[in-house]
Order: C-alpha cells, then structure tokens, then sequence
C-alpha cells in the first residue's frame, strides 16, 4: 500500500442529500485524523465540491483511480469517483433513489478494495435506509450490507464510547420478535464475535457484562423465562470456552455498575435498550464498529440530518473518532 507508515482508511460519501460529504470534508482536515491515517473518500468529487462552498473550506479535491496513488498530503483529500453521480438529481434535505442507488453503490466499492487489501478499513458516512432500498439494495442497515459485501456469516454491532462499549445480540428488528430471537446460540455465538472482534481494537480478554431481558431477570419465570432457559444458560457455555462474562444482570442496573464492577463492554439483549443508555452517556462521542467481519468496518452513530444539509453548522466530531478508530483497528486474521 502507498505509505506504508500509515493505513489507508476510506470514507464512503454518505446520501447526497445529507451531511456525509460535509462531516467527512470537515473532519480530515483536522490533525487527528492526518496524523493517524491516509484518509481518501469512495464517491463523488463533484459531491465533495457542492459541499465545500457551505463549510467555507479550500480544501483541494484530487482525483484518483485507485489507493495506491493516494499520497493524504494535508490541504487536499483524494476521492475515487464511483459511477457518475448526477448532483443535481440528489437535492439536499431528500430522499432519493438515484441517491439511495450511490449510497450503496459506494459502500459495495469501498468493502470491495478492503477485501482485496487496497486499503486498511472503512468508514460508512450516514446513509437512509429507505432511499437504499429504493435504489436496489434491499438491506435493513450498515451492519447488514456490510455483511453481505464480506461475506461474513455473522456480526455484531458494536456501539464504542470512551465510557461504554455496547453490543447488542438483536438489532434493527421489531421489539415483538426480540424474546423469540434471545436464544441460547444466538448468544453464545454473539459472545463468541465479541471477544474475537474486541481484540482487534485493543481487547485481547475483554469482560462481557450479559443484560437480562425481562424485568428483573424474570423473577424466576414469573415475567419472563428467557434468563432461565436462554441467557444463563448461554452465559455458562462461554464461561466454559474461557470467554470471561458476567451475567445475567438486570437491565435497569447493569449500565449503573460498570465502574464497579470493571467490566469492558456491556451486552444488551435488543436495540432500543442499550443504544437509549449509551447515548444518554455519550451521545456525540460514539463510534460503530461491525465485529465479526474480515475487514474492519465502522461508521458514525448518527444519520444523515436532512433538516441541516447544506446549512455549514453540522457536527464532524462523530466522523473525526470513526476515521481514528478505523485506522487503529487491525485487520481479522
């Protein structure tokens, strides 16, 4: 790779007519970002230059045909150009299909030249899902396209602060399926990806702290039996193949004891739960990473804001942390 001091680290362009482009262009100029990796942008330079006009930038926007020609000299960002992006057809503050179509478009680019080694990791710029489907890439999010596009049998979300990492054993499903999913394999194999994908961003022994599902870990069956015949359970098997967990523990507490305790990362049993108090903590400062796939993935945890796209005053702080982390992440072996 050009550059071998640093990783290459590619940031796809996000929905047109949101604020991925305008975050990503804030967010390499900064010295974090130059000094940790060559960050070069999967999309549309004719996109990059729309959006440097409201952010009052001078960044240069330079052209090139693969990473290897990347150089990350600062006061410029390099982009592969994926397809011919029609701007005008992608106005700010809409969903679109020929938007939704470049979204994914981008991000099937990006994981492609990860998987052939061109480049270090990626970074997903905020997409919306319903755009995406109608653009032809019929996914229920970043975690399961980026599946698709490894080859990846199996993921999790991780949701990582600089207090609290979260998983997550369900994800963008609906709260009605969640106890049928809960099962004593699906955890189990949920603890498995963590402890494996924990070690490529600097956990080589994490402890797992293991949410209950039901209120009170179902009082012993008389709310729920999900603990009793799915979680402990699952929670014992790991323990057996020397994976280090805590838990069960109750869900309304379990982010309460984290100092205490000392656990490393919490595991939550569905979306809504973990990401509501994870946020609450550190809503800004929180970066995606999809474990278990064999290139490193991250993206924002935020979407696109179509209220303030093209407005100059969106926040690239969540950009500026994804970038780093990707680029200190290291491959699966």
């Amino acid at each position: 790779m050009a550059n071998a001091d640093k990783p290459i680290v590619a940031i796809t362009s996000g929905d047109p007519g949101g604020i991925g482009a305008e975050i990503t262009l804030k967010a390499v100029t900064r010295d974090s970002v130059r000094d940790a990796c060559i960050p070069i942008v999967v999309g549309s330079a004719q996109l990059l230059a729309r959006d440097l006009g409201p952010i009052g930038s001078d960044l240069k926007i330079r052209p090139i045909a693969s990473p290897a020609e990347a150089l990350g000299a600062r006061g410029s960002i390099e982009v592969i150009e994926v397809g011919n992006l029609d701007v005008a057809a992608c106005p700010r503050g809409r969903i679109t299909t020929t938007g939704g179509r470049f979204s994914g478009d981008t991000v099937k680019h990006a994981i492609g030249l990860a998987m052939n080694g061109e480049i270090d990791a990626v970074v997903v710029a905020p997409n919306n899902k319903r755009a995406m489907n109608d653009g032809g890439y019929h996914f229920s999010g970043f975690e399961d396209i980026s599946r698709h596009y490894t080859g990846a049998k199996a993921s999790v979300q991780i949701v990582m602060g600089k207090k609290y990492i979260l998983a997550r054993v369900t994800n963008h499903v609906a709260l009605r399926q969640v106890a049928d999913l809960c099962t004593r394999e699906r955890i189990l194999k949920t603890l498995r990806i963590i402890k494996s994908s924990l070690a490529l961003i600097g956990y080589p022994d994490p402890l797992i702290a293991v949410s209950g599902l039901n209120p009170h870990l179902g009082e012993e069956g008389l709310m729920g039996t999900e603990e009793m015949e799915h979680i402990a359970p699952a929670c014992e098997d790991a323990r057996a193949e020397g994976i280090r967990v805590l838990g069960p523990m109750p869900a309304d507490t379990i982010f309460v004891d984290r100092e205490k305790a000392g656990y490393d990362v919490v595991l939550s049993m569905y979306h809504d739960h973990g990401n509501a108090c994870v946020k609450l903590a550190e809503f800004g400062e929180l970066v995606n990473f999809i474990g278990g796939l064999p290139v490193p993935v991250f993206t924002v945890t935020h979407g696109t804001a179509f209220d303030i796209a093209g407005r100059g005053i969106a926040d690239a702080t969540n950009m500026e942390l994804s970038i780093c982390a990707a680029a200190r992440a290291r491959r699966a072996a």
